[in-house]
């Protein structure tokens, strides 16, 4: 193996530093890993001593103003790990070699105007178009929705994890990448947690209606009826379901209208990071917050409207 020193360039420790964290991890997390270095390739030539502040700021600020991927500004959350990855990198060399011991990445500010990534829950509009839009995609985004389900989980749900009796979803596996397109079941969730979820009433009819009709283990399938998702299969359904709906949105934004169903319905804070499955419930807290604070300028905005018709006359 060649032996790396502070005048090699910070594209041979990026690959050094890739190959280290390859090891055990997961397909998608290893295909993140190379998105972020993909937009640090400008430091590639660059001997990793050399490395300054500048040129982090210089691909954050072109990052800020366009991500070539989606042609739009990237948002705070892409900025800050590829941050993250150009200082791990440099942290990396550093640990590795006698040449230098400052890592300048370290200083790079993230823009405060970069734009924050929102989750928006669907609209009342689109959750009646969502209960009423007749596609093979309606079950599992009903159940994404008024579950709360991760998609990956959505994927591995079997008829078995369903206890029709009691009326809850036993939600013990998920569905996890294992190259560019295909998908396995790993017998744990995103956080190693398990958990019981309620299903409404008015789902259990339209349940067990579709496992009449259904002709394998998994609650979703392939058009066969038979085989598990794969990524591209998961992605074909999901466009045509939207397409039929004719509103386009993700299956995350029905996770988080389940969320703000839990919050409309008043539902505590730790009751409803438990059904959602969250590792913290710093995450529940963060999503109420919100909620909380969007339902607050309803508020306001109401009041200034009745405001504004009651008392005309302020205006003049």
């Amino acid at each position: 193996m060649e032996i790396l020193d502070e005048n090699a360039p910070f594209g041979a420790w990026a690959n050094l530093w890739e190959r280290k964290k390859d090891v055990g991890m997961k397909w998608a997390y290893c295909r993140n890993i190379r998105c972020y270095l993909n937009h640090l390739k400008p430091l590639y030539d660059i001997p990793i001593s050399k490395v300054r502040t500048m040129h982090i700021e210089t691909i954050i600020a072109d990052l800020t103003k366009e991500n070539p991927t989606t042609k739009k500004p990237s948002s705070k959350k892409l900025l800050k790990e590829v941050k993250h990855t150009a200082r791990s990198v440099v942290d990396y060399a550093i640990n590795n070699c006698d040449g230098f011991y400052k890592n300048r990445v370290v200083s790079v500010e993230i823009p405060t105007n970069a734009p924050k990534t929102e989750r928006k829950a669907l609209s009342e509009n689109e959750q009646r178009l969502v209960f009423t839009t007749h596609h093979r995609a309606k079950v599992p985004a009903l159940i994404m929705m008024l579950c709360g389900l991760r998609v990956g989980e959505m994927i591995a749900l079997t008829w078995d994890n369903i206890d029709f009796e009691n009326e809850v979803i036993n939600v013990c596996q998920s569905a996890y990448n294992i190259n560019s397109n295909d998908l396995a079941i790993q017998n744990t969730t995103k956080n190693g947690k398990t958990r019981k979820v309620t299903i409404p009433h008015l789902l259990i009819a339209l349940l067990k209606k579709h496992k009449e009709n259904s002709k394998g283990v998994f609650v979703t399938t392939k058009v066969n009826g038979i085989d598990m998702h794969s990524r591209s299969s998961w992605r074909r359904m999901w466009e045509s379901y939207t397409t039929a709906v004719g509103a386009s949105f993700t299956a995350h934004q029905l996770r988080h209208t389940y969320a703000s169903m839990l919050y409309a319905a008043g539902v505590d804070v730790k009751s409803a990071s438990e059904l959602l499955g969250h590792s913290d419930i710093q995450i529940t807290i963060k999503i109420y917050t919100h909620l909380s604070e969007k339902r607050k300028k309803i508020s306001v905005d109401l009041y200034e409207k009745y405001i504004m018709k009651n008392y005309p006359e302020i205006q003049h």
